[in-house]
Parts: structure tokens; C-alpha cells; sequence
């Protein structure tokens, strides 16, 4: 499951720019309903579960507001 970080105060908000969700395939992102130091609503992480780490919304942001964090699934190692 992927982590994913809102950089709030570099946001221009979901209402001026709203690329991100746009962009996400799975309605990962919703609207904040607090506004950020500049007067805008940035988006927020709604369903972090739905997140397939596809990167659109970290990729296509142009603010760089967003990261999203892989987190890969450790296996345990198999000796013969």
C-alpha cells in the first residue's frame, strides 16, 4: 500500500487547479474543506486503499504537491 503526502502549503488548490483529481483513475483525492496560508483547498487523500501507485497525480502536478511514497511488499526469500 502506497503513502501518499499533500504538500498543502505548495498547493494552488483543488477549485484553480484540481489536475490531481482529475487525473487519478481511482477517486484517491477529495477536496480539504481547510483552506491552506494562501486562501486555497487542497486536495486530500479520500481512499489511500484505491491508490495503485500509478504516480498520474505526483507526475502531473505543477506545483510538485504531491508524493506519492512506493511501498513494496517484502517476500520472504526462498533457499534451496
Amino acid at each position: 500500500m502506497p503513502k501518499i503526502y499533500i504538500l498543502r502549503e505548495a498547493c494552488k488548490g483543488v477549485e484553480d487547479c484540481g489536475i490531481c483529481r482529475f487525473i487519478c483513475p481511482n477517486d484517491v483525492l477529495g477536496t480539504s474543506d481547510v483552506l491552506n496560508r494562501k486562501g486555497f483547498f487542497p486536495p486530500e487523500v479520500v481512499d489511500e486503499d484505491a491508490c495503485t501507485q500509478c504516480g498520474n497525480c505526483m507526475i502531473f502536478c505543477p506545483d510538485m504537491a504531491i508524493v506519492v511514497e512506493e511501498r513494496k511488499e517484502r517476500k520472504a526469500a526462498r533457499r534451496k
